[in-house]
């Protein structure tokens, strides 16, 4: 049965729990995708369905998977690669199982579902495989679906993809990959399946459909606000969605998920528009900083030549955090700063006129200064606050507090400065952000203070304790 009226009559999904309804776009794509040669076999062997989240990508993946199973003749080896067994698991995998437990009896007859496997009445397998070239090597496979694909950026993956192209003894095989856009210089794999279509020949515009002869690969490559095709990407609700995803996602990770482009792994920190109307001292944006704090944290990044040192000052209220004050102190030129000039006394009066909870400091400078502190003012916790793990938790929590507007400024000409010279830098993950400078020359240290201050103190009113308020210093400009 062709592909499209077998998904429309047999493949049911969790959302309306009938089958599926394709749209116009995707029939297109889905019947290039199976197009035959004269001898029977598929035309193209490698297949890329690329557009933006929210897609049915992975849908369209777990469709393929099924209608292969059941179409393409009894003992068919099909298994859906994630990068983690758990990711192999899930995703398509887990949509193919709903799509069989929600059709009717007739045809969950047809299947056996285990755990890790199952099996259609002809003898066709799928199965979830993590990466794992070795213990693939000299594999049978009918097709294999790939989910995420940019998220593969080892040499490991790259052995694994060779390992699990379709097998030429097979009269069908095909290797199905699907994914958003990735990371310039990352997400290697991907990029060369995305240039190897872009170098073949554009045959449609509209769905934009790629083949390259040579590679034996048809792509559909859908980007911009023109890859908004489902119904649930337009009109009034399409909107409120972009809106809101607008503001709560990183910027460049919103043009990656929600426009199909491709971006690094290092881009500006924040927009400066929304910076700017998170400033409780225009009278625009229309915020009220509260007159009393349940408590005030500092934050402190000391340096003596070269950066400069900064002391933020942060209220928290209504579960907000309020930056109050930011010092700024720069060493002279060819000079090193006196901190028994600078920013030992900033702390002192801080202290005194905020009687803060927390002190969260950056121990590589400020070890001696803060140790000194810390006798003298006993009421107060004095933290040293590693950079590592713990310093990429905050700088990824702050960017979560900016994007959902849980945290306010007061303005400060030298922290928005510093914010135009941070980048946000992807560590480990995809959801990870380390605060850097844009290039060697830029000053951020008020972001970092800002940074530590904003975690120990949203630290504090995950984990409340009964702690007196504080009167707010009406500021004029």
């Amino acid at each position: 049965m062709p592909i499209c009226d077998w998904i429309e009559d047999r493949f049911f999904i969790v959302e309306t729990r009938r089958p599926m309804v394709l749209q116009s776009h995707q029939k297109d794509i889905l019947n290039l995708f199976t197009e035959r040669t004269e001898s029977g076999r598929f035309k193209y062997q490698n297949l890329f369905y690329s557009t933006i989240k929210k897609s049915a990508k992975t849908s369209i993946g777990a469709a393929y998977m099924r209608w292969a199973a059941e179409c393409w003749g009894p003992y068919q080896e099909i298994y859906h690669v994630g990068n983690k067994f758990e990711q192999a698991k899930k995703r398509a995998f887990q949509i193919m199982q709903y799509s069989i437990e929600l059709a009717p009896s007739a045809v969950q007859a047809e299947w056996e579902i285990q755990k890790t496997m199952m099996q259609y009445r002809n003898g066709s397998r799928v199965a979830p495989l993590p990466i794992n070239a070795a213990g693939e090597a000299g594999g049978n496979q009918s097709l294999t679906v790939w989910t995420e694909l940019w998220g593969y950026r080892y040499e490991e993956d790259e052995r694994m993809w060779n390992e699990m192209q379709p097998v030429a003894t097979r009269k069908l095989g095909q290797r199905f990959s699907e994914s958003y856009a990735g990371y310039e210089g990352e997400s290697i794999l991907l990029k060369r399946i995305w240039d190897l279509a872009m170098e073949g020949e554009q045959i449609s515009d509209d769905p934009p459909l790629y083949v390259n002869e040579n590679a034996s690969l048809c792509a559909y490559i859908d980007q911009g606000t023109a890859a908004r095709r489902m119904p649930w990407q337009t009109g009034e609700e399409g909107e409120r969605y972009y809106r809101q995803q607008a503001v709560t996602e990183l910027p460049h990770e919103f043009e990656r998920l929600h426009l199909n482009q491709w971006v690094s792994s290092q881009n500006a920190l924040i927009a400066m528009p929304h910076w700017d109307r998170l400033n409780y001292n225009d009278p625009e944006n229309g915020i009220e900083r509260p007159e009393k704090f349940d408590f005030v944290t500092l934050g402190a990044d000391g340096s003596v030549s070269g950066d400069c040192s900064a002391l933020v000052v942060v209220g928290f209220a209504g579960g907000k955090a309020w930056e109050i004050e930011t010092f700024v102190w720069e060493p002279p030129r060819g000079g090193k700063l006196d901190y028994d000039m600078t920013i030992t006394p900033g702390i002192e009066a801080c202290i005194e006129k905020w009687n803060p909870k927390t002190v969260a400091y950056d121990p590589y400078q400020l070890h001696d200064v803060m140790t000194r502190l810390s006798k003298k003012y006993r009421r107060v916790d004095f933290y040293s606050f590693p950079q590592g793990q713990e310093r990429l938790e905050g700088d990824t929590k702050l960017m979560k507090h900016i994007i959902q507007e849980e945290l306010h400024h007061s303005g400060n000409e030298i922290m928005r400065e510093h914010v135009q010279n941070a980048d946000g830098k992807l560590s480990g993950s995809d959801k990870a952000i380390r605060i850097v400078k844009r290039d060697a020359a830029r000053k951020i240290d008020s972001m970092i203070a800002l940074s530590m201050a904003i975690k120990k103190g949203f630290e504090l009113l995950e984990a409340p304790t009964k702690s007196r308020a504080y009167k707010v210093r009406v500021i004029e400009r």
